[in-house]
């Protein structure tokens, strides 16, 4: 009989987190299935990974009531489907789904740690939060960290048992398409086209791509970027991702982004590596990450890379290697950085060369090669 598989997730969004990876425990003789909200987005996963869509639609931030409700309807959902294995991940799903699972006597209940809201929070929040995880974490029989420093924070912070909690090779909750994230693949006319499109062309181009937020150092990355910008006005900054206002706390910020003379900000795109293509460097200055697989696709595609110390991302750089690692919110050590890679060619080729060879490290195959194994564990 085929061992029903249930993978959880909060946001639609977080679909881009598993893309390929339902489909291939498909392949493998799995029933898959996908706990998420409704959306188109999450539909047309659903479709492409032929697994079945398990609706559920949870609130990001924390709120009893609809917590106690989506719990509930979890439950029931988990009651109908009887899975044998549940992988949920993020934050409320982790906490909701876990809980369902064990109550109901789930045998393998696997929490996919991507990274802790807790660390940029004070207060009772980040108390909550901190409660919330560790709960997470006694519901769970198997914790998937998705890089070593996310292990050695929830195990240094008491959140984790050292023996239920384990990093997939070197990190990464999916790992990354090199055979999508290639610069042979990616084709000279629409690179140019894209250039022209976006006034870039004979410009040397600095590159973000993710969520505009305050935690992904969006704060930083303008200061550095002005500090660069008045060493040489022929630098650009090209800003690819969503606008979530009411997760930047600076609100002036957003103007100035979008009325900066060297700034462009076409918003998101399902062609991330075509944007990267075009890049001379790309910089993520986060403050933490689960992760920050955008790193490791940046380097598949040739780009060094300039990102932080900080928990995930300094698993997804090597530091020296493909890229230039920094203080968490020091704008002036990224401008630094920013500035020494772009003043030396030799270092920046070779960088964006070594790129190229770190990112095998990170393959799909590699994760969901490990995760089989996870599942098929019979203890």
């Amino acid at each position: 009989m085929k061992e029903k598989l249930v993978v959880g997730i909060t946001a639609e969004g977080s679909v881009n987190l598993l893309r390929g990876q339902l489909l291939h425990f498909k392949s493998l003789g799995y029933d898959t299935y996908l706990l998420a909200p409704y959306s188109e987005r999450v539909l047309n996963y659903c479709k492409e990974e032929q697994c079945q869509h398990l609706c559920i639609n949870i609130a990001r931030e924390i709120s009893i009531w609809q917590d106690i409700k989506a719990l509930i309807i979890i439950i029931s959902i988990f009651k109908k489907i009887n899975p044998d294995i549940v992988n949920v991940g993020t934050p409320k799903m982790g906490l909701l789904g876990m809980i369902a699972a064990k109550l109901l006597g789930v045998k393998k209940r696997i929490y996919t740690c991507r990274g802790f809201r807790y660390e940029h929070e004070k207060g009772l929040k980040r108390k909550v939060l901190i409660i919330m995880e560790r709960v997470t974490s006694l519901c769970a029989n198997e914790i998937v960290c998705i890089s070593p420093s996310v292990k050695e924070l929830g195990i240094s912070d008491g959140i984790f048992n050292t023996n239920k909690c384990q990093v997939i090779f070197k990190g990464s909750s999916n790992g990354i398409n090199t055979d999508r994230f290639n610069p042979n693949v990616v084709d000279e006319s629409a690179k140019l086209s894209l250039l022209k499109e976006l006034g870039l062309s004979n410009s040397f181009i600095y590159g973000f791509v993710g969520r505009l937020i305050d935690r992904k150092g969006i704060s930083e990355l303008f200061k550095a970027f002005e500090i660069v910008y008045a060493t040489d006005e022929n630098i650009r900054l090209l800003i690819v991702g969503p606008l979530e206002f009411e997760q930047i706390s600076d609100k002036d910020l957003v103007h100035k982004l979008q009325n900066h003379p060297a700034i462009v900000m076409p918003g998101r795109t399902d062609n991330v590596p075509l944007y990267l293509s075009i890049l001379d460097v790309f910089v993520l200055p986060a403050w933490w990450e689960g992760f920050g697989n955008v790193l490791v696709e940046a380097a598949a595609m040739g780009i060094p890379v300039i990102s932080t110390k900080g928990t995930g991302t300094r698993d997804a750089v090597g530091d020296g290697f493909n890229g230039i690692l920094v203080d968490v919110k020091s704008t002036n050590q990224l401008a630094d950085a920013m500035i020494e890679i772009k003043n030396n060619d030799e270092k920046r080729l070779r960088m964006g060369k070594n790129g190229i060879e770190w990112a095998k490290n990170f393959r799909n195959e590699t994760i969901w090669n490990g995760l089989n194994e996870i599942y098929q564990n019979k203890k």
